[in-house]
């Protein structure tokens, strides 16, 4: 019987957002573009330009109509034209993460999963 091909399935859900982003090399800020394609771990910014592979970096997403932003620190993982893919190594504090969250979760199409995902790759819970 031949081998049949397991789907990739991926860590962490995606979702689209078109969210204000500054990406900062060195406490330099270096960029600013559209954070798309959000997951828990990271996502895909669009600008004109983009750090190299392998750069690491500072992520800030401003939230539409807030004073809130998330921060997180990263590293460029894929590079295509108008942009690229940035894998979150940290979110930086515990507000963010519930910033960040809580974004997945209201754009997501089973935010049950997203629920899922966060408790069995972070192993955190809310108090019940």
């Amino acid at each position: 019987m031949p081998d049949v091909p397991i789907p990739h399935r991926r860590e962490f859900s995606r979702v689209q957002v078109y969210l204000r982003a500054e990406v900062t090399v060195a406490g330099t800020r270096l960029l600013d573009g559209t954070m798309e394609q959000l997951s828990l771990k990271g996502g895909f910014f669009r600008s004109a330009e983009q750090p190299a592979a392998g750069t690491r970096c500072d992520i800030r997403l401003h939230l539409d109509g807030t004073e809130i932003s998330v921060r997180t620190r990263g590293h460029v993982v894929r590079l295509v034209p108008g942009g690229c893919a940035i894998q979150f190594d940290e979110v930086v504090g515990l507000e963010g993460l519930e910033h960040l969250r809580n974004l997945i979760l209201y754009n997501a199409r089973d935010p049950g999963q997203v629920e899922q995902e966060f408790h069995d790759h972070l192993g955190l819970k809310r108090d019940a």
